[in-house]
């Protein structure tokens, strides 16, 4: 509404200037806010402002809801050298069977748990325990984990021999010793990292492992293994 109209029906009615300036300006806010929803690329946008009742309006309100629209944003990002993934390799079974099993029984039969020479299912029981009594003593329960040289039997990294000297171990909460082949090394940095295209073969390591006899509750006779990003160790 021009002001010249506004003028004008002031003139002839007895109305407010700024109320109808009010109301011109509240319809052209109205007008532009219809005519982006009306061509807006949202989904749902549209059919929400054509529906001239409010049940039409409510049900596309809430089908555009339980949609979910999501907006995602890809990029790729080109690294070459690329560096080969940390690989950690750990036994599933956090015993060592044969380098346990006469300790553990010299230490049932010591307290006249049982009398048997052989591990049952009834001994397992006395596991946890027997651990504790090894801790409390001081003494090292190293001799029960995997070492690397015990599990893994031949490496191969991209045609290239490799040896327990490319893994560095940690200890987990869940499988005891582990061990991480490639790892990102403080002492070192990138420079000792391994990469894809290393002796002209794109990223391919070879690992031959050797499980080992399982313990009762330890019943799962496998090697778990995880691949992920560069971590400094």
């Amino acid at each position: 509404m021009t002001k010249e109209t506004i003028d004008h029906l002031a003139t002839i009615f007895p109305i407010n200037r700024d109320a109808l300036k009010s109301t011109s300006k509240h319809q052209r806010s109205v007008s532009i806010l219809k005519e982006f929803s009306l061509n807006t690329s949202a989904h749902g946008i549209p059919s929400i402002v054509r529906s001239h009742s409010i049940q039409n309006r409510l049900f596309w309100i809430i089908s555009l809801y339980f949609q979910y629209p999501t907006q995602t944003s890809v990029s790729f990002v080109t690294e070459w050298p690329q560096a080969f993934p940390a690989v950690t390799i750990c036994n599933y079974s956090p015993i060592r069977y044969d380098r346990f099993i006469i300790p553990f029984l010299n230490y049932t039969n010591m307290l006249n748990l049982t009398n048997t020479n052989s591990f049952t299912m009834e001994l397992s029981l006395y596991i946890h325990g027997f651990l504790l009594y090894k801790i409390n003593r001081n003494e090292s329960l190293n001799d029960f984990s995997y070492s690397l040289d015990s599990m893994m039997m031949s490496c191969v990294y991209n045609r290239m021999t490799c040896t327990t000297a490319n893994f560095t171990w940690f200890l987990s909460p869940v499988y005891d010793l582990c061990y991480t082949f490639n790892a990102l090394l403080k002492n070192v940095g990138i420079n000792g990292l391994k990469y894809n295209s290393d002796n002209g073969v794109n990223g391919l390591l070879e690992l031959r492992l050797y499980a080992h006899q399982f313990i009762f509750n330890f019943v799962i006779l496998k090697i778990h293994v995880m691949l992920k990003q560069q971590q400094k160790l």
